[in-house]
Formats: structure tokens, sequence, C-alpha cells
């Protein structure tokens, strides 16, 4: 295609869309379905006809006029149509055809509302090119948008906040990790080390490293709504927001915490690095006593407890309420939950309430961890689909957000001590109690 060609027809493509968007002005709306969506192939055919255009006549005029350049635009720079000046890198803004740049951070112009409408931009689509699962593909959350999910579901997770975060730039990584080793023997499964005379042989050692593989696994979250709210999404993109956010977090957290390693994280309760505290001799069934926290308060690593944090079903707060322990002779008691500052704890250790343990008297409803030593591996993309024709009928639209990430502790075992017989690690569980 010769030069002028392409400059004619884009100048037409231009004017076409300038005047869709007055039409909506003179009337006092946004654009329609209709004119978005058309909209948005006309800015697909500029962005094409731009390939034929050399650098410099990308240059866009700041009169806002037809005359005078390729790209126009009712903002006079150009990023209206999606083309930018010389030396410009293109951004989520240009990409969803906003007339102005500051109308980003508007509601009007959202990626929900964009996907929804049809305004994005085809080079955000996801084809079917993964390693192991084929999809029909989708829309790359932006990286803004999805920091907000990210920051929603950090309020309300347990493992994420306090976990050691490993990026993934693919489908799977090798962390180098030394052994958990017998310190009655060595340290690291294999480092000694001793006082040598000067001149002295130095004795050789062997530590072992092992290799810890993250693989991603994926998370897929499902919405089902409203074309209404699709249509209106300004002022349901904050729930959308909160949704994926919050759902995101709950099922991370319960994979983090009970994942069996199979199709998802290796969760702490079921990773071979976890102590399991036995109940006490003669305790009734389904109780928790004062004895069974201090029991797992001793298995814990010393280095950990600065860092550890108790993580309790919800239903045993009302027992925890009633533990307490006697001090000295006069009858005094001393509260084993206690709260200072809206922050609950036990042995001076924060406690987190959640309904993701196992239930009361069941092994794993309560746990003592330092989440640090938990390590969770996270690919930086995240993925939005959605599709009208599940539910036709009722005028309603399917929506899926799908994270891959994995998780498992960074212990592949218990450290036998220095006297040769107790074990400990950063992660303590408590025992059924039947």
């Amino acid at each position: 295609m010769e030069l002028f060609e392409a400059k004619e027809k884009i100048k037409k493509l231009a004017a076409s869309i300038i005047n869709i968007e007055n039409k909506a002005n003179s009337e006092n709306r946004g654009p329609t379905r209709e004119e978005a969506t058309l909209k948005a192939e006309m800015q697909g055919s500029i962005e094409e006809l731009s390939l034929y255009l050399p650098e410099k006549a990308l240059t866009v005029p700041q009169n806002g006029t037809l005359g005078g350049g390729i790209g126009t635009s009712t903002s006079g720079d150009g990023r209206g149509l999606g083309l930018r000046g010389p030396g410009e890198a293109k951004d989520y803004r240009s990409l969803y055809g906003s007339k102005d740049m500051s109308a980003w951070n508007d509601k009007d112009i959202s990626f929900f509302a964009a996907v929804f409408s049809g305004r994005a931009h085809p080079g955000l689509t996801v084809r079917a090119m993964t390693e192991s699962v084929p999809s029909d593909g989708g829309f790359l959350v932006p990286g803004e948008l999805a920091a907000q999910i990210h920051a929603v579901s950090l309020e309300n997770e347990i493992v994420m906040p306090r976990c050691f975060v490993q990026p993934m730039k693919s489908n799977e990584i090798d962390i180098p990790a030394m052994a958990i080793g017998d310190h009655s023997a060595n340290l690291y499964g294999g480092f000694i080390a001793s006082y040598t005379a000067e001149q002295g042989e130095i004795d050789e050692t062997d530590p072992k490293v092992r290799s810890m593989k993250l693989n991603a696994k994926k998370l897929t979250g499902m919405l089902r709504f409203s074309s209404e709210l699709a249509q209106d999404i300004p002022g349901g993109e904050s729930q959308l927001i909160n949704i994926c956010g919050k759902g995101l977090s709950w099922y991370r957290d319960k994979a983090f915490l009970k994942g069996t390693g199979a199709g998802e994280p290796l969760g702490i309760l079921n990773a071979d690095c976890t102590i399991e505290v036995a109940k006490e001799t003669g305790q009734t069934a389904g109780t928790i006593v004062y004895e069974n926290l201090t029991e797992m308060v001793g298995r814990l690593h010393p280095a950990c407890f600065l860092n550890s944090v108790w993580i309790c079903q919800v239903t045993a707060i009302p027992q925890l309420l009633q533990l307490s322990m006697a001090v000295g002779t006069g009858g005094s008691v001393y509260p084993v939950l206690s709260e200072t500052n809206g922050e609950w704890k036990i042995l001076t250790r924060p406690v987190v309430f959640t309904e993701k343990t196992e239930a009361v008297g069941t092994s794993g409803d309560i746990i003592l961890a330092d989440l640090s030593q938990y390590v969770v591996g996270l690919r930086s993309e995240m993925r939005f689909d959605q599709s009208i024709h599940a539910h036709f009928a009722t005028d309603e639209m399917l929506a899926r957000l799908i994270e891959r990430h994995d998780g498992q502790p960074l212990w592949s075992e218990a450290l036998t001590l220095e006297d040769g017989t107790n074990t400990v690690s950063p992660f303590v569980k408590l025992a059924d109690r039947d």
C-alpha cells in the first residue's frame, strides 16, 4: 500500500471516530456498545495502517484538526486513536482508546469496562499458547489493576503477607536449598566444624544441597452476573475487585495451609517437616488444654519463635478464652488468650483466627508457624476472561480470573536436635483429640 493511500484511509477513519464522539457528546451520553465496538474496530484499522507509514509520519499534530498530520483526536494528542509520537511507548490507557491521558483514572474508562464493551485492544488478548492446558484465551489484567486485586487479597490473607515470595518468570523454577540435617552429627546435612591445632589437618566435609522445584498451579475463580452490571461497570468495578481479591485470598490461604501438593500447592498441614504434638494423657475428646500449647512452643525451632504466629480454628475461641494459668499460691490466674490494642496473643505470640484450619478436636485445628519458612512462587500475569454465551437466555455473563502460583515449605523435614532424640520445626500442629 502506498503512503498517500494509507494516510487518506487513516484520515477518514479518524474523522469517523470523531463524528461518533461528537454525536455522543452532543446527546450528553457515553458511546453505546455498538458505537464503542465500531470505534475499537476503526482504531485497530488505524494501527494496522500505521505500519505502512515511516516513523516521522506518526508525529501527532497539536491542533486536533484533520489537516496537519495523521494522528488526530479530539484531545489533540492522538492517543484517543491509539497513535503515539516518535519514541513514545504505549501504555494501557492508549490501548483502551481513552480520549485523554487522565481518563484512565476516571471511572468511565476502566479495564472491565473496556473488556465488556469490546473496546479492548486485540494486543491484550492471550491466545492458546500454554505449556500444558489449552485455553481459548482472555485478557491480561493490567499491572495497576492486578496490584489492586492483590492488595485487597493481602489484607485478608494469612500466609502471603508473611511468607517468602519467589517471582516466577516461567512455568517452573528450581530453588537451591540445604538439607535440614541432624544436629547430633552435623549441620545442613553434612557441614562439620572442629577446632584444629596449628598446621593440623582439617577434616573434609560434604554438605548436601537439595533442589526445590516450584511448578505454577492454575487457580481459577468464576463470577456470574447480569449484563446490567457490565453496562453499569463504573459502579460495579470496585465490587469485582473486592470479589476477585477476597476470593483469591481465601482459596490461596486454604491451599497454603491444607493443600495436598497434587495439582495444588503443598500446604503446611500436609508437609513432611510439620511436627504433630500429641494430646495429653487422659485429655477429653475435642478439648484444648494449656499443656497442648506449651508442648507446641517446645517443638518450634528456637530461631523461629520471634517470627511465629498461632493459626487457630475460629470455633476454638470459646475454649481458648476459658484457658488460664495459675500463678503462685494465692489463687491468681493468668489468661492464656490475651488481647492488647486489638491484637490477640497466646504465650506472647500473635493469634490469627480463621475457618481454613481443621475443625476443633481434629489434627491441625491449631498451628504454630513461622511463615517466613514457607515459599510462594508467584507468576506475575493475571488473566481475565468473559463470555456472554453460557447464560444467554437469562441475559447474564460469566467471567473468570486466572492466576498461577505454587507454594511449599522451605524445609524438607524436621530438624533433629544435638541431643539426638528431639525434633523441632518451623511448623507445629496439634494432633487429634478424639
